[in-house]
């Protein structure tokens, strides 16, 4: 084995490692928002519990990476969204810029608690109400960029962390 090939394999394992704290951090951040909403710690405990045995199974795993990856790509529409069309002209100095700043924060923060409200108003009941819904949160092109780059930077990531969690549960030496 080559000295480039172990600095690889190295490198390599530090990304999986560290995507495995992302990935563990959206099961608890899932997990509290489903027990949450159930008001539940019953819940919230067996979610956290099942979603990191999920990540131990082969063809779950994957699955289950998709699903979350696919929960990126609204957020980055919704952020993108409330960037349009702001005018960063009239800005004088570093304060009007972070006073800029802040404003677009508050107004993002508001545009996804009034799209959370919506899904949770929002009777699915077709694939034509999904359109609707995906619609209104992609309107633009750059929210399309956005939402799409989000959604693959969080599957590298996720399948960075199911491949952490192989190494680590593998009694087998399979890299050397």
């Amino acid at each position: 084995m080559s000295v480039s090939s172990v600095r690889k394999s190295v490198s390599q394992a530090k990304f999986n490692e560290d995507a495995s704290n992302v990935i563990y951090g959206e099961i608890i951040i899932i997990s509290g928002i489903i027990g949450f909403s159930f008001n539940s710690w019953y819940v919230f405990g067996s979610m956290i519990i099942s979603m990191c045995i999920c990540l131990h199974i082969p063809i779950v795993n994957i699955i289950m990476s998709l699903l979350l990856s696919f929960l990126w790509a609204p957020v980055g529409g919704v952020i993108t969204r409330a960037f349009q069309g702001v005018d960063f002209d009239n800005v004088t100095g570093p304060w009007g810029f972070l006073f800029k700043i802040f404003s677009i924060i508050g107004r993002t923060f508001e545009e996804l608690m009034k799209e959370f409200n919506r899904i949770q108003k929002f009777p699915i009941e077709n694939l034509a109400d999904m359109g609707d819904l995906l619609g209104g949160i992609f309107s633009t092109p750059a929210s399309i960029v956005v939402g799409g780059i989000l959604f693959l930077s969080g599957l590298g990531l996720h399948l960075g962390a199911i491949e952490w969690t192989r190494d680590i549960s593998d009694t087998e030496d399979r890299n050397i």
